[in-house]
């Protein structure tokens, strides 16, 4: 599958790229960094009937795609890349608003959270990690196999 992108705005799939940012080939918004392919974006265009549309989305995509990356902190260290998805949400809830079609339905990612007892974090003491605690505002299910 192809990505091109000439900068040029003169047809509907360039100025998708354009409102969604992806006017870079290997530099793309999905995660990764690659690129919508042109036939891809060739059909959110028709199955969305407009450009605007096809923005909003793929913004609904980006917001999917980036979805299942959780946030990450240990020892002072803090990786918000779920932060990504609120945002591509945002935007594909902006050009919706603006452009109307319906909202692409995607389910979101299910992402495992792991404490490990280990002895050397210095932000949960082991003392501190059980099933009924929530971290960072995130609850976590112990489940054993089998289960």
């Amino acid at each position: 599958m192809a990505f091109t992108y000439a900068g040029t705005y003169d047809s509907d799939r360039e100025k998708v790229c354009e409102n969604i940012r992806d006017v870079t080939s290997g530099s793309g918004p999905l995660p990764g960094d690659a690129n919508f392919s042109d036939e891809l974006i060739a059909g959110i265009i028709t199955d969305e009937g407009t450009w605007q549309r096809a923005v909003a989305a793929c913004f609904e995509m980006l917001a999917s795609a980036w979805s299942r990356f959780p946030t990450y902190a240990t020892d002072g260290l803090k990786l918000e890349r779920s932060k990504i998805a609120d945002d591509f949400a945002k935007l594909a809830n902006e050009w919706r608003g603006k452009y109307g079609g319906a909202a692409r339905q995607y389910s979101p990612a299910t992402v495992a959270g792991q404490i490990t007892k280990d002895g050397y974090s210095d932000d949960i003491t082991n003392d501190d990690v059980d099933s009924n605690t929530e971290y960072a505002g995130n609850k976590f299910e112990y489940v054993t196999p089998g289960d």
